[in-house]
Protein backbone atom coordinates (compact mmCIF):
# COMPACT_ATOMS: atom_id res chain seq x y z
CA UNK A 1 0.00 0.00 0.00
CA UNK A 2 1.46 3.42 -0.83
CA UNK A 3 2.56 5.61 1.97
CA UNK A 4 -0.25 7.93 1.46
CA UNK A 5 -3.39 7.27 -1.03
CA UNK A 6 -5.65 10.17 -0.95
CA UNK A 7 -9.34 9.61 -0.12
CA UNK A 8 -12.77 10.98 -0.11
CA UNK A 9 -12.46 13.87 -2.16
CA UNK A 10 -8.67 14.45 -1.12
CA UNK A 11 -9.70 15.28 2.57
CA UNK A 12 -8.70 12.11 4.04
CA UNK A 13 -5.45 10.69 4.07
CA UNK A 14 -4.23 7.38 4.52
CA UNK A 15 -0.74 6.80 6.13
CA UNK A 16 1.28 3.99 7.60
CA UNK A 17 1.22 3.71 11.42
CA UNK A 18 4.50 5.07 12.88
CA UNK A 19 3.96 6.80 16.18
CA UNK A 20 2.12 5.01 18.75
CA UNK A 21 1.28 7.93 21.13
CA UNK A 22 -1.65 9.30 18.86
CA UNK A 23 -3.14 6.41 20.49
CA UNK A 24 -3.36 7.88 23.41
CA UNK A 25 -5.96 10.03 22.75
CA UNK A 26 -8.20 7.40 20.52
CA UNK A 27 -11.49 7.35 21.31
CA UNK A 28 -13.78 4.73 19.17
CA UNK A 29 -16.35 4.91 22.39
CA UNK A 30 -16.34 0.83 22.65
CA UNK A 31 -14.43 0.26 25.57
CA UNK A 32 -13.52 -3.15 25.05
CA UNK A 33 -11.72 -1.92 21.34
CA UNK A 34 -10.28 1.39 22.86
CA UNK A 35 -8.57 -0.84 25.72
CA UNK A 36 -6.59 -2.94 22.93
CA UNK A 37 -5.95 0.02 20.55
CA UNK A 38 -4.00 1.73 23.39
CA UNK A 39 -2.71 -1.30 24.79
CA UNK A 40 -1.64 -4.79 22.90
CA UNK A 41 -2.29 -3.40 19.40
CA UNK A 42 0.78 -2.09 19.63
CA UNK A 43 2.10 -5.17 20.38
CA UNK A 44 0.47 -6.96 17.56
CA UNK A 45 2.07 -4.47 14.78
CA UNK A 46 5.80 -5.05 16.43
CA UNK A 47 5.10 -9.02 16.50
CA UNK A 48 4.39 -8.77 12.74
CA UNK A 49 0.99 -10.10 13.56
CA UNK A 50 -0.24 -7.39 10.92
CA UNK A 51 0.53 -3.98 9.80
CA UNK A 52 -1.51 -1.00 10.63
CA UNK A 53 -2.54 1.83 9.14
CA UNK A 54 -4.39 5.82 10.11
CA UNK A 55 -7.12 7.46 8.54
CA UNK A 56 -6.20 11.36 8.99
CA UNK A 57 -7.98 14.82 8.29
CA UNK A 58 -5.79 16.75 8.51
CA UNK A 59 -3.67 16.00 11.69
CA UNK A 60 -6.74 14.88 13.15
CA UNK A 61 -6.91 10.90 13.41
CA UNK A 62 -10.40 9.71 12.47
CA UNK A 63 -10.18 5.68 12.21
CA UNK A 64 -7.66 3.42 12.47
CA UNK A 65 -7.35 -0.15 11.16
CA UNK A 66 -4.94 -3.03 10.33
CA UNK A 67 -4.55 -5.87 8.05
CA UNK A 68 -3.02 -9.52 7.94
CA UNK A 69 -2.52 -11.87 5.55
CA UNK A 70 -5.18 -15.06 5.99
CA UNK A 71 -6.58 -17.91 4.48
CA UNK A 72 -10.61 -18.93 4.40
CA UNK A 73 -12.20 -22.74 4.83
CA UNK A 74 -15.82 -23.22 3.78
CA UNK A 75 -17.46 -26.09 3.81
CA UNK A 76 -19.95 -27.64 1.25
CA UNK A 77 -22.65 -25.38 2.15
CA UNK A 78 -20.79 -22.07 1.69
CA UNK A 79 -19.29 -23.23 -1.32
CA UNK A 80 -22.70 -23.97 -2.81
CA UNK A 81 -24.32 -20.40 -2.09
CA UNK A 82 -21.56 -18.84 -3.34
CA UNK A 83 -21.74 -21.01 -6.82
CA UNK A 84 -25.42 -20.72 -7.15
CA UNK A 85 -25.45 -16.61 -6.32
CA UNK A 86 -27.36 -17.34 -2.87
CA UNK A 87 -24.50 -16.33 -0.90
CA UNK A 88 -25.15 -12.24 0.23
CA UNK A 89 -20.90 -12.12 -0.52
CA UNK A 90 -21.65 -12.13 -4.49
CA UNK A 91 -20.72 -15.29 -6.87
CA UNK A 92 -16.74 -15.30 -7.75
CA UNK A 93 -16.03 -14.21 -10.79
CA UNK A 94 -14.19 -17.56 -12.10
CA UNK A 95 -12.99 -19.04 -15.74
CA UNK A 96 -15.85 -21.76 -16.37
CA UNK A 97 -12.68 -24.11 -17.27
CA UNK A 98 -11.86 -22.94 -12.94
CA UNK A 99 -15.01 -23.36 -12.06
CA UNK A 100 -14.50 -27.05 -10.85
CA UNK A 101 -10.69 -26.57 -9.18
CA UNK A 102 -12.16 -22.85 -7.41
CA UNK A 103 -14.48 -25.17 -5.32
CA UNK A 104 -12.48 -27.51 -5.05
CA UNK A 105 -9.63 -26.34 -3.09
CA UNK A 106 -9.64 -26.73 0.93
CA UNK A 107 -8.96 -23.35 1.73
CA UNK A 108 -8.69 -20.01 -0.21
CA UNK A 109 -6.67 -16.72 -0.37
CA UNK A 110 -7.34 -13.57 1.88
CA UNK A 111 -6.54 -10.47 3.44
CA UNK A 112 -7.99 -10.41 7.12
CA UNK A 113 -8.71 -7.01 8.25
CA UNK A 114 -7.14 -7.24 11.69
CA UNK A 115 -8.36 -4.54 13.25
CA UNK A 116 -10.94 -1.46 11.92
CA UNK A 117 -12.16 1.59 14.90
CA UNK A 118 -13.52 4.76 14.08
CA UNK A 119 -13.40 7.51 16.50
CA UNK A 120 -15.83 8.40 17.69
CA UNK A 121 -17.25 11.74 16.55
CA UNK A 122 -16.16 10.66 12.87
CA UNK A 123 -18.80 7.70 13.14
CA UNK A 124 -21.82 7.87 11.42
CA UNK A 125 -20.37 9.72 8.51
CA UNK A 126 -19.39 6.74 6.39
CA UNK A 127 -15.93 6.89 7.26
CA UNK A 128 -15.81 2.55 8.01
CA UNK A 129 -17.41 1.84 4.68
CA UNK A 130 -15.10 3.69 2.41
CA UNK A 131 -12.04 2.28 4.47
CA UNK A 132 -13.72 -1.20 3.58
CA UNK A 133 -13.97 -0.11 0.17
CA UNK A 134 -10.78 1.15 -0.40
CA UNK A 135 -9.35 -1.87 1.70
CA UNK A 136 -11.26 -4.38 -1.11
CA UNK A 137 -9.68 -1.95 -4.40
CA UNK A 138 -6.37 -2.22 -2.61
CA UNK A 139 -6.50 -6.17 -2.52
CA UNK A 140 -7.72 -6.44 -5.93
CA UNK A 141 -5.08 -4.09 -7.26
CA UNK A 142 -2.07 -5.31 -5.52
CA UNK A 143 0.14 -7.94 -7.51
CA UNK A 144 2.05 -9.26 -4.76
CA UNK A 145 0.12 -11.89 -4.08
CA UNK A 146 -3.39 -13.64 -5.27
CA UNK A 147 -6.15 -12.78 -3.00
CA UNK A 148 -9.38 -13.74 -3.56
CA UNK A 149 -11.95 -12.79 -0.34
CA UNK A 150 -11.64 -9.90 3.01
CA UNK A 151 -12.29 -11.88 6.14
CA UNK A 152 -13.12 -10.23 9.75
CA UNK A 153 -13.54 -11.44 12.62
CA UNK A 154 -16.49 -9.11 13.61
CA UNK A 155 -16.78 -7.78 17.52
CA UNK A 156 -20.01 -9.25 18.27
CA UNK A 157 -20.47 -8.79 22.33
CA UNK A 158 -23.64 -7.71 25.01
CA UNK A 159 -22.07 -4.02 24.72
CA UNK A 160 -21.35 -3.34 20.63
CA UNK A 161 -21.59 -5.55 17.19
CA UNK A 162 -20.04 -4.74 14.46
CA UNK A 163 -21.70 -7.48 12.77
CA UNK A 164 -24.32 -5.50 10.86
CA UNK A 165 -22.26 -3.00 9.38
CA UNK A 166 -19.83 -5.99 7.90
CA UNK A 167 -22.95 -7.58 6.42
CA UNK A 168 -23.80 -4.30 5.24
CA UNK A 169 -20.39 -3.83 3.54
CA UNK A 170 -21.22 -7.34 1.84
CA UNK A 171 -20.01 -9.76 3.99
CA UNK A 172 -21.31 -12.60 5.51
CA UNK A 173 -20.76 -15.18 7.97
CA UNK A 174 -18.15 -18.00 8.32
CA UNK A 175 -19.49 -19.62 11.43
CA UNK A 176 -22.17 -19.78 13.26
CA UNK A 177 -21.03 -18.03 16.63
CA UNK A 178 -19.82 -19.90 19.11
CA UNK A 179 -21.64 -18.45 22.82
CA UNK A 180 -18.38 -17.86 24.63
CA UNK A 181 -16.65 -16.00 21.61
CA UNK A 182 -16.76 -12.16 21.51
CA UNK A 183 -16.22 -12.40 17.33
CA UNK A 184 -18.26 -13.72 14.65
CA UNK A 185 -15.60 -14.74 11.93
CA UNK A 186 -17.11 -13.15 8.48
CA UNK A 187 -15.91 -13.03 4.64
CA UNK A 188 -16.58 -11.18 1.42
CA UNK A 189 -15.57 -11.94 -2.24
CA UNK A 190 -13.58 -9.78 -3.95
CA UNK A 191 -14.23 -10.26 -7.31
CA UNK A 192 -18.30 -10.42 -8.10
CA UNK A 193 -19.46 -11.54 -11.04
CA UNK A 194 -20.24 -8.72 -13.44
CA UNK A 195 -24.11 -9.06 -13.61
CA UNK A 196 -24.64 -9.04 -10.09
CA UNK A 197 -22.45 -5.60 -9.63
CA UNK A 198 -24.36 -4.33 -12.30
CA UNK A 199 -27.43 -5.50 -10.58
CA UNK A 200 -26.74 -3.12 -7.88
CA UNK A 201 -26.81 -0.13 -9.63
Amino acid sequence: MDNQINTISGNIDIVPLEDFHCLNTFCSGIESMDIFIRGDFRLSIENHYCTAYLAKYGEEVVAVFALSFDSLDLDTDDKDELNTGLSSTGTPDIDWNYRDTFYAKPRYTALDIAYLAVQKEWRGKRIGHYLIEMIAEQARSQSFAGCQFLTVEALATSEYSAVGFYSRCGFTANEVKPPNKDTLRMYRTLYVREEELNDED
